[in-house]
């Protein structure tokens, strides 16, 4: 039987409804045909001003694809990460209280909603990738430290720095920042004077701890002597700082910027895998994947036998290779009756691109 599918403007597509037509964007797969629309997906469809797209007729049960309660949040603590950075940028006073209630609150909604707010993560849209680079960093620092049993006052202090860690690209021309190419090496060493700003500024706030700034200040450095500005080695690496560098790598990886496409989780973590026996610190890189590099549950994603499927659990031994439920055929119709399929003990099953 020949499914009902509608053309319906923008402004009347509802969370719940599944795309009858794959989307794209700039010659690239956005959404999925068979992906099931969420909130977030209608806001990367108006920021890209897409006007219409095709849906199925009729409506799934947002409950079966694990809907995010803590999508307003997340929303509401870029809206303030924004003000803050730009009130740095316009050199106007800033509330060392307000930074810490902000990460306290992110803090407490890790404690309480973690894999939900992974799915947040990776916000769409290059102009604002300054922003929610430092909003995502500060979640997987705060992940991170939380899977390895930081206590209390470390973890804000580490929250504090890694979400502060990139202020002194305010300092730094948005003819460099912005370039949609490959920098000269002239523009590279003022684009890497970032981390020195970035401690002078937040060094200027007495209230704030000398370690905010180091973690500013250090999270270019690497195990090896190779980073900068101060070429340290890993013992002389702030240990807080250690967490921010990976959270800083990965959140690069896996989005989109102006110069670089970005790539999938799994794909991130073995190039963090990689570089752990050198650069970065092999400890910290393991609690990392383990805990942030994975598909939260929730997440919609595109296998490579062209089918879609919802992530339901991860597995604590393998964590990029997730339990899923496959909603769609390989044609991409929705499924009457979708099905689990783990990836454990399927290895033939890839992951080839993740909805966000």
């Amino acid at each position: 039987m020949k499914q009902i599918h509608y053309e319906l403007d923008i402004n009347e597509i509802r969370p719940g409804m599944v795309l009858q037509k794959d989307v794209y964007f700039n010659g690239n797969l956005l959404l999925g045909k068979g992906t099931v629309i969420k909130p977030s997906y209608i806001n990367q469809l108006k920021v890209r001003q897409i006007q219409k797209v095709s849906v199925f007729a009729g409506e799934v049960n947002l409950n079966d694809i694990l809907p995010n309660p803590v999508q307003q949040f997340y929303a509401k603590a870029y809206q303030e990460v924004t003000a803050l950075l730009d009130a740095i940028k316009e050199d106007k006073p800033i509330s060392p209280g307000d930074v810490f209630n902000l990460v306290e609150q992110i803090l407490k909604t890790i404690f309480s909603h973690q894999n939900t707010i992974l799915q947040l993560t990776g916000f769409p849209g290059v102009c604002d990738y300054y922003y929610a680079h430092s909003l995502d960093v500060c979640i997987y620092s705060l992940i991170t430290g939380k899977a390895l049993n930081l206590d209390n006052n470390k973890l804000l202090t580490l929250g504090m720095g890694a979400l502060l860690h990139d202020v002194g690209k305010t300092k730094i021309p948005e003819s460099i920042l912005f370039k949609p190419n490959s920098l000269t090496p002239r523009e590279y060493e003022i684009a890497k004077e970032h981390a020195r700003h970035s401690y002078e500024i937040l060094n200027q706030i007495p209230i704030f701890k000398r370690d905010i700034a180091q973690i500013a200040l250090q999270h270019h450095e690497r195990c090896d002597d190779s980073g900068y500005p101060q070429q340290l080695k890993a013992a002389e690496i702030h240990p807080l700082a250690k967490i921010v560098a990976i959270a800083d790598i990965y959140d690069a990886l896996t989005s989109d910027r102006v110069y670089n496409r970005k790539i999938l989780p799994h794909e991130a973590a073995e190039y963090l895998l990689g570089i752990s026996s050198t650069q970065i610190d092999r400890v910290t890189t393991t609690f990392f994947i383990k805990n942030v590099a994975i598909y939260p549950p929730g997440s919609q994603v595109l296998l490579n036998t062209n089918e879609i499927a919802i992530v339901t659990d991860h597995n604590p031994q393998m964590p990029l290779r997730p339990a899923l439920k496959i909603i769609t055929d390989r044609k991409r119709n929705p499924l009457k009756n979708p099905y689990h399929c783990d990836l454990q003990s399927n290895p033939h099953i890839t992951i080839v691109q993740l909805f966000h």
